[in-house]
């Protein structure tokens, strides 16, 4: 069972996001149909004539094991079975599912009329140095890309999909001519790369970032032309090489300077841009918050599947992985999503740590906890 991974979780820097995170996706929400009753029955949302439908459109990854079978089992005395060592071959899966439909995938008459798009965005890899490698934002984007956002677009047309992604590393990562201070060199020419042209200023003044031989220009030519460059100024403070920060710092380097400009803030990353660009939104969960992610249980009901069917075998792995996530009906993501809007409800009401666990547990029917539980529960 998911519950509240507290390590981190209630961290002053997490909390401060997640405080961000609610907002926001509760602003989305409005936008979103909600499904309720025992058989979760849709309820669209009330909208108006030039607003669109928004379907929260989760992504998580998961990795099955050929040796993950059942801990316990009934034996005669003395008599217990011999197991293989070690977890054995994997699979990954990167799936993407919606509270609407479960699994982001095509029904067969939508194969039919949607023949140039595949028919579900999962995507498998086995992961490892001598098998397929391991998972990378490039290959992330590239499901987003050629999978989730055509099928998306053919299950929902004229909705807006918001794809939420767990904070990662790998999902932040940049396109190589982002405007990333941190990449550039103080001097012209290097190993620095070459950033895209980008505006400044208040009249929206054009700058390129490489000069007319075609060498990124590097950070101090960039802040001579913005007016902004202090004779001394050295590329990186110890401060900040020591990733002590601190907003009342401005400008005690270059670096600090340049990424605090409104070009370099705005700058989002490849796989944000890339959603963006297709006319949709792109969030991220807080860290440490595996309960807000109702794949999370989707995963759970999988590997319970996987594990009761399990013979220790590679070809029984390829075979119970597709059956196991493909066992977990549209209802049942339903009611975990519920589960996960509870949690958010109770945050956003300041109910956190084992308060919040309980309330989510005890008040399984309902999407938002009852308002006069609020008031109990902050007494």
């Amino acid at each position: 069972m998911i519950g509240i991974y507290y390590d981190g979780h209630e961290r002053s820097d997490v909390v401060e996001y997640r405080e961000k995170f609610l907002e926001e996706i509760f602003q989305y929400e409005k936008y979103m149909a909600k499904y309720e009753g025992e058989s979760m029955e849709c309820v669209p949302p009330v909208l108006e004539l030039n607003e669109k439908e928004i379907v929260l459109v989760t992504h998580d990854k998961c990795i099955f094991y050929s040796n993950d079978g059942k801990r316990g089992i009934w034996a005669k005395s003395g008599e217990l079975p011999l197991r293989k060592k070690g977890n054995g071959r994997s699979i990954m899966v990167s799936e993407f599912l919606t509270e609407a439909h479960g699994r982001l995938c095509l029904s067969d008459e939508q194969v039919f009329d949607h023949r140039n798009i595949p028919k579900e965005a999962r995507v498998y890899l086995q992961p490892g140095k001598n098998q397929e490698g391991y998972w990378t934002s490039e290959h992330l984007i590239n499901q987003v890309e050629t999978k989730a956002i055509l099928i998306f677009e053919a299950i929902f047309p004229n909705c807006i999909g918001l794809f939420a992604f767990d904070n990662s590393s790998n999902h932040a990562a940049f396109k190589s001519d982002a405007l990333v201070a941190s990449k550039m060199n103080l001097k012209p020419g290097g190993k620095q790369p070459k950033m895209k042209d980008t505006v400044f200023g208040s009249n929206n003044q054009r700058q390129s970032m490489v000069n007319e031989n075609g060498e990124p220009k590097g950070m101090k030519q960039v802040l001579i032309e913005r007016g902004l460059w202090e004779e001394g100024l050295h590329a990186d403070c110890q401060l900040c090489k020591d990733k002590i920060d601190n907003i009342t710092r401005t400008d005690c380097c270059a670096h600090r300077i340049l990424s605090l400009q409104p070009d370099f803030l705005a700058q989002k990353s490849a796989l944000e841009e890339v959603i963006i660009e297709a006319g949709h939104k792109c969030i991220f969960y807080p860290k440490f918050h595996c309960e807000l992610n109702f794949i999370e249980r989707y995963w759970g009901a999988a590997k319970r599947f996987t594990r009761e069917n399990c013979d220790y075998s590679w070809s029984g792995l390829q075979k119970t992985v597709p059956a196991g996530l493909n066992s977990v009906n549209v209802i049942t993501i339903r009611k975990f999503a519920r589960k996960a809007w509870r949690y958010m409800d109770l945050y956003k009401n300041g109910i956190t740590g084992k308060l919040a666990e309980y309330a989510a547990k005890k008040y399984k029917s309902h999407r938002c906890i009852p308002d006069y539980v609020i008031a109990e529960l902050n007494q």
